[in-house]
C-alpha cells in the first residue's frame, strides 16, 4: 500500500500540469495575493489543486536565536538553531483510493547551536525545537485510519506522541519546551519520535479515550525498524479527553496518566522498577473578538505529577494566558504570557539543595504574512535546576513556509 502511495504522486502532477498548460497564461504580480497565499512559492496554485487530489507537500524553515545570560558562570552567550521540514502526506480519500487511509512522512535537519538545559544547568529548555544535537532523519514515518466517520482512528508507525497526548494548542505557542507538554513525562517526540501505535475512540458528546504504546528508548535519530530495541522498554499512555463550546467559546479538558517499564534507579533504594506518573490539564477561550470570533483571551493550565523516588521533577505546573488580535489590520497576532514551576524531590533537596525551577516566558507573535512570522520572546528563569542564579534570555523565533 505505501509503494502504491508514493507511486501515484507523480501521474498527479503531471495531470495538473497539464491542465494547468492548457488554461494559464502570464499573470502580473499582485502584493495583495502574494502576502495572503499561503507558501511562498505557490507554483500558481499547483500545489492547491494536488491537496484537492489528496497530495500535500509542506516545507518549512525556522529559526530560533536567543541571547542568553548566566549569571551563575557569569557568561553571556548567543546561540542559533535552525530547523528544515519537509513533509508529504497521501489522503486515500480524496486519491479516490478508498475511505479513511492516511501515509505521512516527515524528514527533518537541524544543527544543535548551544543547548540552554546544559549551558544554564536548566531543567526547562528554552526552545521547544532544540534538537539537543545536530540532526538528519526521517523524523516521523506512520499510516493513519479512520473508520466511520473517525469515530475510531488509528496511527502505526514512527510518529510525534505529543501529537496526540498532552496536546493543547495554546502551549505550543511558545517558545519554552516545558509548555508545549509536561516534561516530566519521558514520551517520544521531537527530535526523538519512535515507533509506536496509537487508537482513538470517539464517544458521544465530543469525548475522547486514546491509548498509545510506544518504544521506550528515546534515542535522536533512531531508525523506523527499532521497535522495542535496547533494553526492550516501552511507553504506555492513556488519555481522556473533552472538546467543548460553551457560548461558542472552544475548550479542551484532558486527563491521563502513563507508565514506563525498565529498570531504573531509585533515590529511596537499591530496588529497580517501572515509573509511572498521571496528569491533567485544559484549554479554554474566554472572549470572542472580531465579527467572526477569531480573536480573543484564552487560558491554559497544566500539572504533571512522576514517581517521586525515580524522577528528578515529580511535580510540574504550567499556566498561561494567549490574547490573539490587536486590531483589526493584526487579527492574526498574538501576545502570550506564561508561568511554570518545576519542583524537585526531596532527595536531590537534601542532597544538593535543589528546590524547584520557575519559568517566565512573554512573547509577541507577529504574522507578516500567511506564510511568514517573527516571535519575539523574553525568558526569565528563575534558580534553573533549583539551585543555579536566575538566568534571563532574549530571544526570537522566525519561520517560512515554502
Amino acid at each position: 500500500m505505501i509503494i502504491l502511495f508514493l507511486a501515484l504522486p507523480s501521474f498527479a502532477i503531471e495531470e495538473i500540469l497539464l491542465e494547468k498548460e492548457k488554461s494559464v497564461k502570464s499573470e502580473k504580480f499582485n502584493i495583495e495575493t502574494f502576502i495572503h497565499q499561503p507558501y511562498l512559492f505557490s507554483f500558481r496554485n499547483y500545489r492547491a489543486k494536488l491537496e484537492e487530489k489528496g497530495i500535500d507537500f509542506q516545507s518549512s524553515y525556522i529559526i530560533d536565536t536567543f541571547a542568553i545570560n548566566n549569571r551563575s558562570k557569569r557568561i553571556k552567550k548567543g546561540t542559533y538553531q535552525g530547523l528544515y521540514n519537509l513533509s508529504l502526506d497521501l489522503d486515500s480519500t480524496k486519491m479516490k483510493l478508498y475511505k479513511g487511509g492516511k501515509f505521512h512522512i516527515l524528514y527533518q535537519v537541524g544543527n544543535k547551536g548551544v543547548n540552554s538545559m546544559e549551558f544554564l544547568n536548566s531543567y526547562s529548555d528554552l526552545s521547544s525545537y532544540d534538537p539537543m544535537k545536530s540532526i538528519n532523519q526521517i523524523s516521523e514515518l506512520y499510516y493513519e485510519h479512520s473508520f466511520k466517520d473517525d469515530i475510531f482512528n488509528i496511527k502505526i508507525g514512527k510518529q510525534d506522541a505529543n501529537a496526540d497526548f498532552q496536546a493543547l494548542n495554546n502551549g505550543f505557542e511558545f517558545l519554552n519546551l516545558s509548555f508545549s507538554y509536561l516534561d516530566n513525562t519521558p514520551m517520544p517526540l521531537y527530535p526523538s519520535q519512535q515507533t509506536g501505535v496509537r487508537v482513538r475512540l470517539k464517544l458521544p458528546k465530543e469525548i475522547y479515550i486514546q491509548d498509545g504504546f510506544y518504544d521506550g528508548n528515546l534515542k535522536i535519530g533512531a531508525n523506523p525498524k527499532s521497535f522495542f530495541t535496547g533494553e526492550n522498554n516501552y511507553l504506555n499512555m492513556t488519555e481522556v479527553y473533552k472538546i467543548t463550546h460553551f457560548k461558542g467559546k472552544e475548550g479542551k479538558y484532558l486527563i491521563g496518566n502513563w507508565i514506563k517499564t525498565g529498570k531504573y534507579d531509585s533515590y529511596k533504594d537499591s530496588t529497580e522498577r517501572n515509573n509511572y506518573g498521571f496528569y491533567f490539564g485544559f484549554e479554554q477561550k474566554l472572549t470572542n473578538r472580531f465579527d467572526d470570533k477569531s480573536g480573543g483571551l484564552s487560558v491554559f493550565s497544566q500539572f504533571g505529577y512522576a514517581q517521586g523516588d525515580i524522577n528528578d521533577v515529580p511535580y510540574y505546573y504550567g499556566t498561561g494566558l494567549i490574547f490573539k488580535g490587536i486590531s483589526e489590520k493584526r487579527k492574526e497576532d498574538l501576545i502570550g504570557l506564561a508561568f511554570g514551576w518545576h519542583q524537585f524531590n526531596r532527595y536531590l533537596h537534601r542532597i544538593e539543595n535543589n528546590t524547584a525551577e520557575k519559568v517566565i516566558e512573554l512573547f509577541y507573535k507577529i504574522k507578516l504574512t500567511e506564510f511568514f512570522y517573527i516571535q519575539p520572546d523574553i525568558q526569565y528563569i528563575i534558580k534553573p535546576y533549583g539551585i543555579e542564579k536566575n538566568a534571563f534570555t532574549i530571544g526570537l523565533r522566525s519561520c517560512i513556509m515554502f
